[in-house]
């Protein structure tokens, strides 16, 4: 399973590259980017119930953390894909493969990562943290 997941990150990260290098754009920067805020925006949820489970914490404690989140998800993205060795690999696996999508399917990505991971912290806020009084929980414990 985390194999296939592996191949469709990569494929994703290799079919936004292709269309920013044609665009004469900064291609590994710009789909590292795009890359790294789906995984942003799919790991809203977790982010999101942390921060409900600490609340009452201060506010630039709460912005320290998001920053934190930001920084760590960019970090082991740019890291992954600015390798040399890896982005040549990736090339040369995805080069070959026959296409099954369009271009523009890869770029409704992001917005289907942004309703997914903005929708489901939405309904683990309402559905389990608000029913069970869990806001603040892990505050109130220190």
């Amino acid at each position: 399973m985390v194999k296939e997941m592996k191949k469709i990150e990569e494929n994703i990260f290799y079919r936004v590259y292709i269309a920013y290098l044609n665009k004469d754009y900064p291609a590994t920067f710009v789909s590292c980017l795009y890359i790294a805020f789906v995984y942003m925006f799919l790991f809203a949820p977790i982010y999101g119930l942390c921060i409900d489970l600490f609340k009452g914490i201060g506010k630039n404690i709460i912005k320290f953390l998001y920053i934190i989140y930001v920084a760590v998800i960019l970090i082991i993205i740019f890291k992954k894909y600015y390798n040399k060795v890896t982005l040549n690999n990736i090339l040369n696996r995805n080069k070959h493969k026959k296409q099954y999508l369009p271009t523009w399917c890869y770029f409704i990505i992001l917005p289907i990562s942004m309703i997914l991971g903005i929708g489901l912290y939405i309904l683990v806020s309402i559905q389990i943290l608000q029913r069970l009084n869990l806001e603040g929980y892990l505050y109130d414990l220190l």
